[in-house]
């Protein structure tokens, strides 16, 4: 078969035979190492994630919910002191919402949601994927432990902004009522802890304030009962007032001594001989010797004068006045304390209500598969210039 070609010249003509025989033959399909190594990279794994994400995953809807915990504690304002004691209480409902984070994600919140909305249920069979719901992969082991690592890594996600002090929970599963039950199921448990919290923290400072009570009741009983038994061994109700009349009656004395004297003296110089002498004389020495008898009940070494009772009851009596304090202080404390108990300490304010989503967050199929494409690259590209550069090693 002859094929004409070109523009041949004029009278002319050029003509080609055309040979199959000679013709290049295609080559056949060899599958190379650097091929093989596009398609474990590459190929496979997005593949399986096209198969995954576009047809096999299932929905995930997650619920959103915001609270914050606070203080309704009111402390005096104006002074260094109050600000002192404004921020330790900031401080202190900062640490409780630190507690109920912990609690969120601890073993007893998870016991807690599975006993009351059968948490293990809402994630199992039939629910998700073979990947995705728990347990995974048809594995048996399906413990406590085992479930809540997949809690925590697939149903709760807690957020605490130390700034704002606002506390963020986030909530998923495969249907978006679920997802709402066990954000709000969450938030009650975590109402109830903080009330928990308060109750026993009231109970302490009662039964602080109530040992303070009895205890100094105990002591105002001693020290009165101890101050009734000494008056009634030494007759003596108060030495100082009881000193103070004797005073009184010993000025009374002195004053009739005085009189009798100037008496005497009168008549003496009058009539010596005068009969009233010698009892005048006789009143004198009677009112010396009452007097005499009334200082030394007074003001004598001995254990009957009120000099020397004085000391044991002012004891008695300054450790009766400082029990009497005592138990006024223990009573105010008491009544504070009772006054508190009324009031809630620490609260937890919902900044935001969990709300029902009316569509599904996750996966992100597209950017799921995007992400797969791009390690697959990235980890073909960066053996391949390892093999290549072994090989070119090799070759030398």
């Amino acid at each position: 078969m002859d094929i004409p070609v070109g523009f041949p010249a004029q009278g002319s003509q050029r003509t080609y035979r055309w040979n199959p025989s000679k013709m290049p033959r295609s080559t056949s399909y060899k599958l190379t190492p650097a091929k093989l190594l596009f398609v474990l990279t590459v190929v496979i794994p997005v593949t399986v994630a096209v198969v995954y994400y576009g047809f096999i995953a299932a929905d995930v809807y997650v619920s959103e919910s915001r609270f914050v915990v606070r203080s309704e504690q009111r402390q005096p304002g104006g002074s260094l002191l109050g600000s002192f004691l404004a921020e330790s209480s900031l401080g202190r409902a900062q640490d409780d919402a630190w507690i109920v984070n912990d609690y969120v994600l601890s073993m007893d919140a998870l016991k807690a949601l599975d006993h009351e909305i059968q948490l293990r249920k809402r994630v199992g069979d039939p629910h998700g994927d073979i990947v995705s719901r728990f347990p995974q992969f048809g594995s048996a082991d399906a413990t406590y432990e085992k479930f809540l690592d997949y809690y925590r890594d697939r149903i709760v996600a807690v957020v605490h902004d130390s700034t704002t002090s606002i506390t963020t929970l986030r909530t998923s599963a495969f249907d978006p009522r679920s997802a709402r039950d066990i954000n709000e199921r969450l938030l009650t448990m975590s109402e109830a802890l903080v009330n928990e919290l308060n109750r026993r923290a009231r109970q302490d400072e009662m039964q602080y304030a109530s040992a303070m009570v009895q205890e100094a009741q105990d002591r105002v009983k001693s020290a009165a009962l101890a101050l009734s038994e000494y008056r009634m061994s030494y007759a003596v109700f108060d030495p100082d007032r009881q000193s103070a009349l004797q005073l009184q009656l010993v000025g009374k004395l002195q004053d009739e001594m005085l009189a009798t004297r100037a008496r005497l003296a009168e008549v003496e110089s009058l009539s010596p001989d005068n009969p009233q002498i010698r009892p005048l004389k006789t009143r004198i020495a009677a009112i010396g010797y009452e007097m005499a008898a009334v200082s030394t009940q007074v003001m004598g070494r001995g254990d009957g004068s009120f000099a020397a009772r004085s000391r044991e009851f002012e004891r008695l009596s300054i450790e009766k006045q400082f029990a009497e304090r005592q138990l006024a202080s223990a009573l105010a404390l008491q009544e504070q304390a009772r006054s508190e108990v009324a009031k809630k300490q620490l609260y937890i304010a919902r900044v935001v209500q969990p709300r029902l989503p009316d569509a599904a967050e996750e996966p992100k199929r597209l950017r799921a598969i995007l992400i797969v494409l791009t390690m697959g690259l990235v980890t073909w590209g960066l053996l391949a210039l390892l093999l290549s550069g072994i090989r070119e090693h090799t070759l030398e």
